[in-house]
């Protein structure tokens, strides 16, 4: 199964600490996604100062596709309004469009969110 990873499942990979059985998943999956989500999620939290990062957000994330293969999925507009449309579950924008994102692409979600897997048709791992 592809799989995505979110954002704390991405920096879970960089810093080394992705649970095992999530970077297996990752490993045996056929590709590997990350959003444009995560890492404008990233450098908003690292220019507030809420998150050290060892480089610029968009050299850290060109490292972390190249060293773990992960392709881009950008941010479309369907997917925009898909975010929108799903049931008040979850506040945060940025999971909500992760989780439409998953959805729609039908792809095994890297998570440590424990609200994200109340969505119905979302698979999750963490």
């Amino acid at each position: 199964m592809n799989v995505l990873l979110d954002t704390c499942g991405l920096l879970a990979l960089s810093r080394g600490d992705l649970p095992a059985r999530s970077h297996a998943a990752l490993e045996q999956a056929e590709e590997a996604f990350v959003s444009a989500v995560s890492p404008w999620e990233i450098a908003i939290k690292a220019a507030a100062g809420r998150l050290g990062m060892p480089e610029p957000t968009p050299t850290w994330l060109a490292g972390m596709t190249e060293r773990y293969r992960l392709t881009e999925w950008p941010l479309d507009a369907a997917t925009a309004c898909a975010a929108a449309a799903l049931p008040t579950i979850h506040n945060d924008p940025f999971d909500r469009l992760l989780i439409a994102l998953a959805q729609s692409r039908r792809v095994l979600l890297i998570t440590c969110d424990l609200i994200i897997p109340k969505y119905p048709d979302i698979q999750t791992l963490w």
